[in-house]
């Protein structure tokens, strides 16, 4: 069987078997069940060792400097697949739709060949091999599986590290590649509404908390275009809102929820603040509100050192490989966590195969 067969195998597997965050219990079984008899790979699993329950640090090299990372996320998404593949997911309503498929059969790759490397004598340093649960959802203390592993110290001593994501919107043969901020901040918000009930047949005794909503709804919308500059990326996107049980009554609330997201520090302090300014409209008119953020994800910062150098390698690899400079959109990653404490810097692998996109129930590579 080649390395490509044997890539196939792997991420077919783990494609069969997703599992949310937090939950990857066969797929750490599966990883450790690949590496446990590689000569010279140490394995770390476990909360004492990794501060997580699932996920796996392997380890490759006799500890000398330089110690240096690669990082795959292991963790799959609540969405029913609809690729109608021969190894489709066998769990309704979870999928790999994001690629950490992909990403944990190369890395599991990567780790077989660093062991061989290693034994021939012709690896200088160690790699930390980081299989890394929970990229995509928080748990109840709004934690996701980067900040546990970096809590636990296993990643103390690295000195660089570096991840692949594989993208779907750019061809094979391509990647895109850039220093600085490329991904964003993620936030989301709750607002709730809150009037006074009534009959619908009497809006003049009630506060209605429906209409203080539409028309809290235009200002929030206008934030990103109006108060943030041109030049520095900002969306805001209301995704949820609920109130009312019945056609004829004015409910007492009306609760509004949406995410945030931006590059710099600053828009994102600035549409916080918009936000609880132009809420102050709800008072004046008769209503009260409730205004919760929570700060998710940092923007995801590549260190520009290690960006020109991965460039320089990936262009001397070979020439064919066309390099996009360019962001990688509003999308989160909680591999930013690690990037603001170690130099890090993440590429994303060109993948298309039809017309898909993350995060969607046809997504395939």
């Amino acid at each position: 069987m080649n390395w490509l067969e044997q890539l196939q195998k792997w991420r077919r597997q783990l494609h069969r078997e997703p599992e949310l965050s937090f939950q990857e219990t066969k797929t750490t079984n599966y990883i450790i069940e690949q590496l446990q008899d590689l000569t010279g790979v140490q394995l770390l699993y476990g909360v004492d060792q990794i501060g997580l329950n699932t996920g796996v640090v392997a380890i490759v090299g006799n500890g000398s400097s330089p110690v240096v990372g690669l990082r795959a996320d292991i963790d799959a998404l609540p969405i029913t697949e609809q690729t109608g593949l021969s190894f489709r997911s066998k769990h309704d309503g979870i999928m790999h739709a994001c690629g950490h498929d992909g990403h944990t059969a190369m890395l599991i790759g990567a780790v077989r060949q660093l062991s061989e490397l290693s034994q021939s004598g012709k690896l200088t340093g160690t790699v930390k091999c980081l299989f890394q649960p929970a990229e995509e959802m928080e748990d109840t203390k709004g934690k996701t599986g980067a900040q546990y592993v970096l809590e636990s110290g296993v990643l103390a001593d690295l000195e660089a590290i570096i991840a692949i994501h594989l993208d779907p919107e750019i061809p094979l043969k391509s990647v895109k590649l850039k220093s600085g901020l490329v991904m964003a901040n993620v936030d989301t918000f709750k607002i709730n509404i809150s009037g006074s009930g009534g009959h619908g047949a009497y809006p003049e005794q009630a506060v209605d908390p429906i209409w203080l909503s539409s028309l809290t709804l235009p200002y929030l919308y206008s934030i990103p275009s109006r108060r943030i500059k041109a030049e520095d990326p900002s969306v805001l996107s209301i995704c949820q809102i609920t109130g009312g049980s019945q056609a004829n009554v004015i409910p007492s609330e009306v609760t509004i929820s949406g995410t945030i997201r931006t590059y710099s520090d600053q828009a994102r302090n600035q549409i916080v603040y918009e936000i609880e300014k132009g809420l102050r409209s709800v008072g004046e008119l008769g209503g009260s509100f409730d205004f919760f953020i929570h700060h998710g994800e940092p923007a995801l910062l590549n260190d520009p050192v290690l960006t020109g150098e991965l460039r320089s390698l990936l262009e001397n690899l070979n020439e064919e490989i066309n390099i996009f400079e360019e962001t990688y959109g509003m999308g989160g990653e909680d591999f930013s966590h690690i990037t603001r404490q170690i130099p890090g810097v993440m590429i994303f692998l060109g993948a298309k195969e039809k017309e898909t996109s993350l995060h969607q129930p046809t997504f395939n590579i």
